[in-house]
């Protein structure tokens, strides 16, 4: 009797399973089964595939929803037009620097409150248009880029906080992108725009990294408003490289702390304006570099605020130097007496890179007034402000209102230590 039971219990259980497995419901079934224009709210919890999804549709997570994959495909494909992702976690295990979590090509698609780690590439764009990336998190493992632009172009990328990648956003071949609020820190270039020419990069902050920002044969490029910090941790660091790159504006950027503020090589016809470049090794330098402008900047606290080689031809005018002499005889705010920049040591290292150590040396300095390069390599700003900028102003007002602060802080803590001593 019990093996009759037995018998008949298996094969209850054989007739159900494939029922039952059938029956199990995936996330890429529900995408599959959803009309155009359908929402799908995706409840909190793991889910350990890869999906595509090619049809107008919206993904939201619910709670923490996190879609894991350690194989080479893309854990979200998306193609087609007008696909919205909101608030998923991606977590991709591969070990290739290649594999990508987030494919996307086609036009009109959002993705915003994604948190991706990736040991490869967080979002890879392949001529996508229109696609909005915003109010999200990367972090990588320092061998793919963060957000990849691949002939992408009129996309926008906001409010990104990006960590421990190779580059924080690659451009190539990608024109007309904005690139706002985001925020990259410890990766190679923060912002690497390869032959991409129209695009603007806004109010980003780039801290940490080998470079800030690299432009290399990109055109008519803005970059204005942005951080670009600390990016020293190498020797070839600079917070902003401008390589053979033409009708670039660069205004209103605060560029701190880095090996070299602005390096501008073999480019020309480019505006830098209105910048705060401070407390850098080299402030600004140029190389092969000719008819740029560089106007209203306030160079402060640079150990050399300026050098270039084999650029004479451009428009240095009315910025404020800290190392410069300066006399008003007409009242107009600009120096009587010219800025000028000699590049011996520069040239001197070129040669000898461990001259470097003598550097600011008086023996160094001494031989820099005896044996002064010719006048065509000097740069020179013929009316150098009096004053610093208002932008730069305003950084000192702060400042001062910060140490006021403090000190007003230190004096109440002090009378009050001291009144109740007193009372005792």
């Amino acid at each position: 009797m019990k093996s009759i039971i037995f018998i008949i219990f298996v094969l209850v259980l054989g007739f159900c399973l494939p029922y039952g497995a059938e029956a199990t419901s995936t996330l890429q079934s529900e995408i599959d089964a959803a009309s155009k224009g359908a929402t799908i709210e995706i409840k909190e919890g793991e889910f350990n595939e890869t999906v595509s999804i090619s049809k107008p549709i919206t993904l939201v997570g619910k709670g923490k929803v996190l879609l894991r994959s350690c194989t080479d495909e893309p854990i979200i494909a998306i193609s087609g037009e007008g696909v919205i992702l909101k608030n998923i976690k991606v977590e991709h295990c591969g070990d290739e620097k290649k594999d990508t979590a987030i494919y996307v090509t086609g036009s009109n698609h959002i993705l915003e409150g994604m948190d991706i780690v990736t040991r490869g590439v967080g979002i890879k764009l392949d001529r996508a248009t229109d696609v909005k990336i915003q109010n999200s998190m990367i972090e990588g493992g320092k061998q793919g880029n963060g957000i990849d632009l691949w002939k992408s172009k009129k996309n926008t990328i906001a409010n990104i906080k990006i960590l421990n990648v190779a580059d924080g956003i690659y451009l190539e071949q990608s024109n007309q992108n904005t690139l706002f609020r985001n925020t990259i820190q410890n990766s190679r270039y923060g912002m690497h725009l390869m032959f991409s020419d129209d695009n603007i990069l806004n109010e980003n902050m780039s801290k940490a990294n080998a470079t800030g920002a690299m432009l290399m044969e990109s055109d008519r490029t803005v970059v204005s408003n942005n951080i670009l910090s600390s990016n020293n941790n190498n020797v070839h660091s600079q917070g902003l490289l401008l390589y053979t790159v033409s009708d670039t504006k660069v205004t209103e950027n605060s560029i701190i702390s880095n090996r070299v503020g602005i390096f501008i090589e073999n480019a020309e016809r480019n505006q830098i304006d209105n910048n705060t470049i401070m407390n850098n090794f080299i402030g600004i330098q140029f190389e092969n570099a000719n008819g740029n402008t560089a106007k209203r900047n306030s160079f402060v606290g640079n150990v050399n605020n300026a050098q270039a080689i084999k650029s004479a031809n451009n428009q240095i005018d009315t910025n404020y130097w800290d190392a410069a002499s300066r006399v008003d005889i007409t009242g107009d705010g600009v120096s009587e007496i010219p800025f000028h920049a000699d590049p011996y040591f520069l040239t001197l290292t070129t040669n000898v890179p461990e001259f470097q150590l003598f550097f600011q040396s008086p023996g160094l300095i001494l031989l820099q007034k005896m044996l002064k390069s010719p006048a065509e390599q000097l740069l020179i700003d013929s009316t150098p402000l009096m004053n610093l900028t208002n932008e730069m102003e305003n950084q000192k007002s702060s400042s001062y209102r910060l140490w006021s602060m403090s000190i007003l802080m230190m004096i109440v803590s002090c009378s009050l230590f001291i009144y109740g001593r007193k009372r005792r």
